[in-house]
């Protein structure tokens, strides 16, 4: 049985691009921060690929799996476990727009909604596990930005057990 990756729990664990054009995205960020892509050729992942700094994984770029859905960047927070957290969600307010399945067998996630409607994703890793580097031009920053933020904070915080800071 494989064994869970739980030291990314409650923390942004992966982020990738869903793209119209996945090839000239991979295209364009390989030349912008120098990754080095490389596509999994397994049909089940649909054109996914993995973006790599130094050889360790940093982000993936894909097709987006709706083509009503728009191009943009998920974020994914880690769980030990996605479906545990879908109810959590559902309970502090939050929809699930796809509920947890499983991505080969490299983990499970589901993608969700706040109760503003700011979506976020969840991922608990089984192979895949979420970032392995934070070089320079991987991953280092995340923001809420939220017309109603009274009522997004709680859910985060419910959800995630997030403090709130203000300055």
């Amino acid at each position: 049985m494989a064994q869970t990756i739980t030291d990314i729990a409650n923390r942004p664990s992966w982020v990738d691009l869903s793209s119209s054009d996945a090839e000239a995205s991979r295209r364009f960020y390989s030349e912008l921060f120098g990754w080095q892509v490389e596509v999994n050729e397994d049909a089940q992942y649909g054109g996914y690929a993995l973006a790599r700094i130094g050889g360790k994984d940093a982000a993936g770029i894909g097709p987006k799996m709706d083509p009503n859905s728009p191009t943009a960047w998920n974020l994914y927070i880690g769980t030990d476990d996605v479906d545990r957290l879908a109810k959590l969600v559902s309970e502090a307010g939050g929809a699930t727009l796809m509920a947890p399945f499983d991505v080969g067998d490299q983990g499970r996630m589901a993608v969700f909604a706040d109760p503003t409607g700011a979506v976020i994703s969840a991922w608990q890793g089984t192979r895949m596990g979420g970032f392995e580097t934070d070089a320079p031009n991987s991953f280092g920053w995340a923001e809420l930005s939220a017309r109603d933020v009274d009522r997004a904070l709680p859910f985060y915080e419910r959800v995630f057990g997030w403090s709130i800071k203000q300055s």
